[in-house]
């Protein structure tokens, strides 16, 4: 583990929807709430348990994350690796199955591993934090969370996959994620409430318009349109 970087590694399946999003979206907030000192030190990555190595990011997440202000043009799919997993100070996976299947990677990662919405569950309990100043500040964040994670067992853990599925999957992944994410990047990088609230309030109120396989996709955004 580098310890002049901060890293952040997001998992899901196929890389492409779930984990691509969550990575774009918490690099995105990374570099608006944290100080500049700070955020040029964090690194937001993202893999996948079967990734279509080199796919883009699906045209519709990707058409979720710029109504939300970050930018998945550049997102290529990449395979989970044991280096990834060890490297990372924070993994954050898409349900309670992928943990176990990084676990079994490197079982020693579990202090550090969670799912998305089981950090976001934990991260909203927490006494609202300043953003930190430095890298250590940030791995005390993450202990803070893996001490209370407890407090938040038993909720839902699984963000839907919309693989293969229907607009409509696509929308409730961005209702069970981005939510999560927010909470989280409160607890990380002092994302304000009233911000965090917003995300939500986004996402459920999204329609999202979709554009057809094959056609140009919306224009990015600066700031969450959603």
């Amino acid at each position: 583990m580098d310890r002049d970087v901060f890293t952040v590694l997001v998992v899901c399946q196929g890389n492409v929807n779930r984990s691509a999003l969550g990575a774009v979206l918490l690099d995105r907030w990374a570099h608006w709430y944290l100080p500049k000192g700070a955020a040029e030190h964090v690194r937001v990555t993202s893999a996948g348990l079967g990734a279509p190595v080199g796919s883009a990011m699906g045209r519709r997440t990707k058409v979720i994350a710029e109504a939300l202000g970050a930018d998945g043009s550049h997102h290529r799919a990449a395979q989970i690796t044991e280096a990834h997993l060890r490297a990372a100070d924070l993994v954050l996976v898409s349900s309670h199955d992928q943990r176990d299947s990084v676990l079994g990677l490197v079982p020693g990662a579990l202090v550090r591993t969670f799912t998305i919405r089981e950090a976001g569950r934990v991260a909203e309990a927490l006494p609202e934090w300043p953003a930190p100043h430095s890298l250590a500040e940030l791995r005390a964040r993450v202990l803070a969370i893996a001490d209370n994670r407890i407090a938040a067992a038993g909720g839902e853990d699984d963000i839907v996959d919309p693989q293969g599925k229907d607009d409509e999957a696509y929308r409730q992944m961005a209702r069970e994620e981005v939510p999560a994410l927010a909470e989280l990047a409160g607890a990380l990088f002092g994302m304000p409430r009233p911000e965090i609230a917003a995300y939500r309030e986004a996402v459920e109120a999204a329609e999202y318009t979709f554009p057809e396989r094959g056609s140009a996709a919306s224009t990015r955004s600066d700031r969450r349109q959603a």
